[in-house]
């Protein structure tokens, strides 16, 4: 499988480093926990000059890698990003996702046309463009450079910070001028604490082995909501009822056309913010016509595939006889509804 990249991006002053040093921080506390992930987050940082990331100070020339608290490895991008991400990937087989965080003057779409390019490629997907937006300035901003309006228009999700400080009427001004830049990215505004333990919880791989033979969410064991309200918990996560996050699920027993899979999801509206899935499909694009099992994601507006190196294993029977696997999907987000995932599964049988 390969390893998912997310592109953290926003200009000059946007609370990028600052959001990453939380995010690190957040992980560093939960290290050794009960329930924490065993892999590692990779932090790759495109900056000149001196970084502080969670305590260790990451220099340009001097510095390639170094292992902080919380199973968290952190990079200072050399001369190549290719080189770069292959090198983190073969020296971390166990990473889960890779965060990298560009200049305040990058704009996210030559980095985006470098993962999309062999070899790296094969190793990494890029699972979505974050774009933070500073509300005190970002108005003005956009007559310095044309890397902010770049940093917007291709995000999948916008994070927009220091709204307190801005003020109701200019966070309501920047929040106007970002959805005329970038209509369907999802807008979350937040202090930085916030974002980034909405981050955390959003980007984290949701677990998909829990769909059983019951079509409803089973997720509910120990759960503090009244029948009726909808599920706002993450599964395995320590902060179980924070940042409005809902969850559903759908079983996919069917073989699916993943383009089309792909083109429904990718329709759907902002809020549903990471789906996950494995599916049994054939993929006419590249000429397959014999169904394979597939992984298939979402992470804010951007949807991606790739084939599952290990099919997936059926839990036995009750009487002992052995099940077969069946294919499942779950989205997660603000408000997600489960007839909008089963629609799109259903337009995609093939």
């Amino acid at each position: 499988m390969r390893v998912p990249l997310v592109i953290l991006t926003g200009f000059l002053g946007s609370g990028k480093t600052t959001l990453v040093n939380r995010l690190l921080a957040r992980r560093a506390r939960r290290a050794g926990l009960p329930g924490t992930p065993p892999g590692k987050l990779g932090v790759i940082v495109n900056e000149l000059g001196a970084v502080d990331i969670d305590g260790a100070l990451l220099t340009g020339g001097e510095t390639r890698q170094i292992n902080l608290p919380g199973g968290c490895v952190c990079c200072v991008l050399g001369d190549d990003l290719d080189r770069t991400l292959l090198e983190l990937v073969d020296a971390n087989p166990e990473l889960d996702a890779i965060v990298l965080e560009t200049t305040g003057v990058a704009e996210p779409l030559p980095i985006a046309w470098a993962v999309a390019r062999k070899p790296v490629s094969e190793r990494v997907r890029l699972a979505a463009v974050v774009t933070l937006v500073d509300a005190t300035t970002f108005r003005g901003a956009r007559a310095l450079s044309g890397a902010v309006d770049a940093q917007v228009a291709y995000a999948d999700v916008v994070l927009v910070t220091k709204s307190e400080l801005a003020g109701a009427a200019e966070t309501s001004a920047t929040e106007s001028q970002i959805g005329t830049l970038a209509s369907r990215a999802m807008v979350r505004i937040g202090d930085t604490d916030d974002h980034a333990a909405w981050l955390e919880q959003v980007l984290a791989d949701p677990p998909i082995d829990r769909a059983g033979a019951s079509p409803e969410p089973a997720a509910h064991v120990g759960h503090d909501h009244a029948p009726g309200e909808p599920c706002r918990h993450l599964d395995n996560s320590l902060d179980r009822t924070a940042h409005g996050i809902d969850s559903v699920w759908v079983p996919v027993p069917e073989v699916v056309d993943l383009e089309e899979l792909e083109d429904q999801l990718g329709e759907l509206p902002a809020n549903y913010v990471r789906v996950k899935g494995i599916v049994r499909a054939f993929d006419g694009r590249v000429g397959q016509t014999t169904a394979t099992w597939m992984a298939v994601h979402r992470v804010g507006l951007r949807v991606s595939s790739e084939p599952l190196v290990t099919p997936p294993v059926a839990p036995p029977e009750a009487d002992g006889t052995v099940a077969i696997a069946q294919g499942r999907m779950v989205a997660l987000g603000p408000g997600v509804d489960r007839s909008r995932l089963v629609a799109c599964v259903d337009r995609a049988i093939a």
